[in-house]
């Protein structure tokens, strides 16, 4: 009961730190504020804003340091399962003696390797290898050719960008010591397969699975955009996420490719063209309505991940305004950012609620770089003067790989 118990040392010091992280970062309106309570003694979410007899989820101060560890060291699985069934109650004692003692041992810098050790996660952004599926998941831009003699193909393909990015960014990583995990390969999904094996192995079961989740009639799909859109995409998001919090990196890099939202069926390019990138945060009205999501709501506000991720992603961010010679947007320079995002201490980086930004653990960068459509990227992205290996690309995705490696170098001699 609150009433017998004694406020930890500073305990209204930590009230006015995570009430104002909330109101930066999390909730800046108060639109979800009847899901959680924050308290001299500690912090509450509640399933029903309008019945808030008892918290679904409760984090004393006393018991900060405890849950931190807990969320650091075990798996998301776990962690989602002792927060419900601890609910009000204190860690149980086979919790605090599994737990209560912090176990860090930082990676060591080698001569020559300065990412010596550390683990990094990389995620190449949705997943065409070619025209025919960038068109499926509706990730491209395609142009008519006005020249003949024009050496380039008129078309760009987000998902391939992202891969060749990738695949350039991985040499150079492992190059000085990392240790680095990818979600997919190219042309293929994160499941190991390609959209079309995907589809046909486990297209059916995956509809059956989410019905029962929904609890609801989910209408089958024949065509291939609805089946991407409807039932592929979260599944394969999920299993990105599956597979990058098992390896459990110091770093998460999620690579994309940008766009100008106003340049509607990308039929033409645009002058406008920025860098940006997003970290979690920024919920809207009606997303705290399952447990899964409060559960994140409370990881992202008591944890360092979202402190952290935002110095990284302005590390990332810096690197890109330097190395690609290209502005980073402010909150007024596209409507999502105005509408769906909120401004971080770091310039060009905007906490924002994507799936991955709310069910990667750690520290992440959600980085979207460049305009594809812009009447320059456009040239330089589609031309083929770069290659690596059997890897063909451009020399502008060679330089977007370089900045987000230098950007790790920043960040791993900061750490």
């Amino acid at each position: 009961m609150k009433a017998q118990q004694i406020p930890v040392y500073g305990a209204d010091s930590l009230k006015k730190h995570f009430e104002k992280k909330i109101k930066l970062l999390l909730d800046s309106k108060g639109a979800l504020a009847g899901h959680y309570s924050i308290d001299l003694f500690g912090v509450s979410m509640f399933a029903d804003p309008n019945a808030r007899r008892q918290a679904e989820y409760r984090v004393n101060w006393s018991d900060l340091p405890l849950y931190k560890e807990l969320m650091r060291r075990s798996s998301r699985e776990e962690a989602i399962a002792i927060m419900k069934e601890k609910g009000e109650k204190p860690f149980s004692a086979a919790i605090q003696k599994a737990y209560g003692n912090a176990v860090v041992a930082p990676a060591q810098p080698l001569p020559g390797k300065p990412l010596a050790g550390l683990r990094i996660a990389l995620d190449p952004g949705h997943v065409a290898g070619d025209l025919g599926m960038g068109k499926i998941e509706q990730k491209y831009i395609e142009f008519d050719a006005k020249d003949e003699k024009d050496p380039y193909p008129p078309q760009l393909v987000e998902g391939q960008l992202t891969w060749a990015t990738t695949a350039i960014l991985k040499k150079k990583l492992e190059e000085a010591g990392a240790i680095v995990m990818v979600t997919r390969g190219p042309g293929m999904t994160a499941f190991g397969k390609t959209f079309e094996q995907w589809k046909k192995d486990d297209y059916k079961r995956t509809l059956d699975s989410l019905r029962k989740i929904k609890g609801r009639t989910i209408p089958a799909h024949s065509d291939d955009r609805g089946i991407f859109r409807h039932v592929f995409r979260d599944a394969e998001l999920r299993k990105r996420v599956e597979k990058i919090n098992a390896f459990d990196p110091d770093y998460t890099i999620i690579i994309h490719y940008n766009v100008d939202e106003t340049n509607v069926d990308w039929k033409k390019t645009t002058k406008k063209n920025y860098n940006m990138a997003f970290v979690g945060g920024s919920f809207q009205a009606g997303e705290l309505n399952d447990p899964e999501r409060r559960f994140d709501f409370l990881r992202l506000l008591l944890t360092d991940d979202l402190d952290r991720s935002i110095e990284f992603s302005g590390t990332v961010t810096q690197a890109f305004k330097e190395k690609l010679n290209v502005p980073l947007a402010k909150q007024t320079d596209a409507q999502y950012l105005k509408s769906s995002c909120l401004p971080t201490s770091r310039e060009g980086v905007f906490a924002r609620n994507l799936s991955q930004t709310r069910l990667v653990q750690g520290v992440l960068v959600y980085g979207e770089t460049l305009y594809q459509d812009n009447e320059t990227e456009w040239n330089l992205l589609r031309a083929t003067d770069h290659q690596e290996g059997d890897l063909v690309t451009s020399k502008r995705v060679a330089q977007v790989a370089e900045a987000y490696y230098q950007a790790m170098l920043n960040a791993a001699a900061k750490q």
